[in-house]
């Protein structure tokens, strides 16, 4: 996916599957009604009503989460699902980078000793989503080989 979202029906997709698809959806900026700016917002709920989007929820670049009603956004610019290695948000960056090492630890520690294919692809995904950059940094090693540059192939 890893583009360019058209709305709140996109943002949804990309929240709904994070776990499947990885990254989060991100903005260049939003700026509500009432006349507030946030810069590089990173979507965390769509709030659906009786088929209706009712709100959504965001975590700025300052670290400040807003809930807003669909009717207070005048303007989104610049909406993107990106890799967690891509975010401009560096709040969220820096939680999500946490969180998601956190979980491949774990899946390593779940699978010691057993390389199935299910958890490998699991493990890859993960780490294309942090970086290799970020595993070697946090010096955390996978139980197989991993390429400095992991390309996303669809199969």
């Amino acid at each position: 996916m890893f583009n360019m979202l058209y709305g709140l029906k996109d943002i949804h997709t990309v929240i709904s599957n994070h776990r499947k698809i990885g990254g989060a959806a991100e903005a260049d900026s939003i700026r509500l009604s009432s006349g507030e700016t946030y810069l590089n917002p990173v979507f965390t709920n769509v709030d659906i009503s009786k088929g209706y989007y009712v709100s959504v929820g965001f975590i700025d670049q300052d670290g400040a989460n807003v809930i807003a009603h669909v009717d207070q956004i005048a303007v989104i610019k610049g909406l993107q699902h990106k890799l967690i290695c891509q975010l401009n948000n560096t709040y969220i960056k820096q939680y999500l980078l946490h969180d998601t090492l956190k979980y491949l630890q774990k899946l390593c520690e779940v699978n010691n000793g057993f390389v199935t294919s299910s958890f490998k692809k699991e493990a890859l995904k993960l780490v294309r989503d942090i970086s290799v950059k970020e595993l070697k940094n946090h010096n955390i090693s996978l139980p197989f080989p991993v390429e400095d540059k992991l390309v996303q192939l669809f199969a």
